[in-house]
């Protein structure tokens, strides 16, 4: 099974920032454009919803991040666990992750936006 060794340091910062900006966004008079491919064809993206996914369980609402996009919720579970392993100066600079896995996340994500998710 092939793997691809992903370099984990530069994707700490951005953990971060998108942290920081979901607990911003009530406060924030921010509109983000809307999903091209929603807009254009009414077919949400694998990734419709995972920004007020994120910005839902950084709220402390779980079940909405969940029913708006699973990917939402498990982005800000990587990027939790990558600043805690920063901050503790633990944890892998570099991680192995099957090539599989980061695509069937995307395509059960997408099928779940196209038969499952309540919002679309």
């Amino acid at each position: 099974m092939e793997r691809r060794v992903v370099d984990t340091r530069p994707l700490r910062p951005l953990g971060a920032a998108m942290l920081g900006v979901a607990v911003a966004w009530p406060i924030l008079p921010v509109h983000l454009p809307p999903c091209p491919l929603l807009s254009l064809t009414g077919v949400p993206c694998p990734f419709c919803g995972a920004t007020r996914s994120v910005v839902a369980l950084v709220q402390g609402d779980p079940m909405t991040s969940l029913l708006w996009n699973p990917l939402g919720l498990l982005s800000a579970l990587v990027a939790v666990a990558l600043l805690v392993g920063w901050v503790l100066k633990r944890g892998p600079a570099r991680l192995a992750v099957p090539v599989w896995l980061p695509l069937a996340a995307v395509g059960a994500t997408w099928v779940y936006n196209l038969t499952l998710n309540p919002n679309f």
